[in-house]
């Protein structure tokens, strides 16, 4: 078949056109594979290549664009071009052609994404293995480079973490905050040992004027409903529920 013209579309695709008004789509590097432009001739057998190959380079510009965005692991790519209705097998086969050229990398992935979650956020390396975990990165991968969030990384954002919660809850019981300050690192994803060795060095105790401020907000506001030893009691069980347990009011 005699080609007649190249019409340039989107995306590095062209339109091939024939003697007769047929036309077929094809990407730019499989008319420069066949020296289209030089041969201007295409046969039906090498008619039936382009259009398999096409597919291929189709899937594989899109991987192109999805990944210079932003870095990407292989189950995200997969789950991206599925959602462009590309066939597994094509899926697969565009993968192993970018791991070949280098465009696609675990390993450098995960040292990337460690080292982004260390400077933009605080999660903690039990957090990051998990979401590394649920992206398909094995882990043999995740162990041997969750090392780049060195102990003394961690040691600075755990103290940053528990200085600011303290000045934010002047008004909790040393009790309570401790609490609220291991289960929040501990939900960052820090290892708990590590949580209470650096609160060991904060100097927590709960003063007599926070101790008092409690007691008469609680004493004020149950003395409506109760009176003697009842109200008593009522104003010792809130006041342990908040934390206070050792209380002493004068």
């Amino acid at each position: 078949m005699k080609i007649n013209k190249f019409t340039k579309k989107k995306n590095g695709m062209y339109d091939i056109s024939f003697e007769g008004g047929r036309t077929i789509t094809a990407h730019e590097d499989i008319i420069l594979k066949y020296e289209l432009l030089i041969k201007k001739e295409l046969t039906e057998e090498l008619e039936q290549k382009i259009e398999k190959e096409n597919i291929t380079y189709i899937a594989y510009d899109l991987a192109i664009k999805y990944i210079t965005k932003k870095m990407r692991c292989k189950k995200e790519l997969k789950e991206y071009l599925s959602s462009k209705e590309v066939d597994l097998k094509e899926i697969e086969k565009v993968i192993e052609i970018l791991e070949k050229n280098g465009y696609l990398n675990e390993e450098i992935y995960v040292e990337s994404f460690i080292n982004d979650k260390i400077i933009l956020s605080n999660d903690g390396p039990n957090k990051i293995r998990k979401e590394l975990q649920t992206k398909g990165i094995n882990t043999k991968t995740i162990e041997e480079k969750i090392v780049i969030f060195e102990k003394e990384q961690q040691i600075e954002k755990i103290n940053k973490i528990i200085t600011k919660i303290i000045k934010s809850n002047k008004n909790k019981s040393t009790y309570i905050l401790k609490n609220k300050i291991i289960d929040y690192l501990s939900n960052l994803g820090y290892e708990k040992s590590l949580i209470l060795d650096l609160l060991s060095n904060f100097e927590l105790e709960d003063s007599k004027d926070l101790i008092k401020k409690e007691y008469d907000k609680i004493y004020k506001k149950l003395s409506k409903k109760y009176s003697g030893k009842e109200l008593e009691y009522k104003v010792k069980q809130k006041m342990y529920s908040l934390g206070f347990q050792n209380y002493y009011v004068e």
